[in-house]
This record gives C-alpha cells, structure tokens and sequence, in this order.
C-alpha cells in the first residue's frame, strides 16, 4: 500500500519539475550579459549576470613638441603721464598643441621705476603673436594684473634667438583701477628640449612667423 501511495507523488514531482524547468532561456547581449529567464505558472523572474569588464583607457604616447626659453625686454612704463624705464625678465616654456597653438607658462620679474614684482604669466603663442597675462603684487603691497600682447621672430643667422616685442601691454591696479601702458622689446633665447625637436631647423618651421 505504501509503495503505491508513493510511487503517484514521485510521478507528480517529476511532472511539476519539468513544468518548471522547461522554458528557461539562456541570452547572451551584444554587450557580453548573460540573462536567464524562468517562467513558472504565469510568474517570470530575470536575473542578469553581467560579464563585461570595463576598457582602460589608452595612453597617450604622443611627444608633443616642447621648447624653454629665457629672457629680458625693456622700455618703458606710462606712470601719471611720464615715462619710466622698466624691464620684464621671463623664463619659462611652451608646448606646441595639436591645433599649431603654443600654450606658453612662465616665471617673471618685471621692474617700473622703483616698484618691483614677481609673477607667473601663462598664454599663448602662434605665427609669430604672443599674448600672456598674470597677476601679481607689487613691493609696496598693491597687487595687479598685467596683460602683454606683442610679437616675436627669430634674429637672422643668430640660432635659437628670437626679437620679442610687447606692443600692447599694460598693468591695471587692483586698488585704484588705473591702467598703466608698457612698451617692451627684447632678446629671448629658445631651446627644444624633447628629442622630436632637437633639429632647429624642424623646430623653426613651427615656432617662427608664418
């Protein structure tokens, strides 16, 4: 009598065990994720595995062209109407961009009459134009800002140096808002200093006036 009560459970488990297991799916995405679904009497459950592992980024092994440079130009300062000898000294670098741009930063010291400062200046340099521009404060406590546009090329049969003239330059106080106009010329020396730019002649092509 036992083996006979048994023997239909066993043969409805079995039933309700295939019932159950039968429509389960196996999915793989364009995205490398695994999905199984099981449906049950009416009732879906999805569950996702996902199998992807994240793509490092590639590194940039571009050398991109990159000089250093150093110099002074003099002049002048516009000071209440009178003209007073000052200089600016720089010393810095510039590496060239995809675009033909120099991104330029740099170290300075500038000097007007009896007022002395140092600042760092950060810009830009292309086809033989420069605009740089920093802020600073002066020795006798009063901080600016001060914006150098100019123009430079290379000396004729003197490699590596280069006239750099500020003909549009000017120092604003932050205290009183007065500007004060520069005029500025100089020699400035120029180096490659990666091996992609080690040829002068290569170098002069992308960094002299077009």
């Amino acid at each position: 009598m036992k083996t006979k009560q048994t023997l239909p459970a066993m043969i409805a488990l079995v039933a309700i065990m295939a019932v159950a297991f039968s429509p389960m799916a196996l999915a793989i995405d364009a995205d490398s994720n695994v999905a199984t679904t099981t449906n049950v009497a009416g009732v879906s459950a999805d569950a996702s595995i996902s199998t992807s592992v994240a793509a490092e980024r590639p590194v940039d092994t571009v050398v991109r062209p990159q000089v250093q440079f150093d110099g002074t130009t003099s002049g002048w300062a516009i000071i209440a109407g009178q003209a007073h000898e000052a200089k600016i000294a720089i010393d810095g670098k510039a590496v060239r961009n995809d675009n033909g741009v120099w991104r330029v930063s740099s170290d300075a010291e500038i000097s007007a009459a009896d007022r002395h400062a140092k600042l760092e200046l950060k810009g830009k340099a292309i086809n033989g134009k420069i605009k740089l521009h920093g802020t600073g404060t002066l020795d006798s406590g009063e901080s600016f800002r001060i914006i150098l546009r100019g123009h430079y090329t290379p000396v004729y049969d003197e490699q590596g140096t280069f006239v750099m003239a500020f003909t549009a330059a000017k120092i604003h106080s932050a205290q009183n808002g007065i500007h004060m106009p520069l005029i500025q010329s100089g020699l400035v020396n120029v180096e490659a200093v990666d091996p992609s730019t080690n040829d002068y002649e290569k170098f002069v092509d992308e960094f002299t006036v077009q």
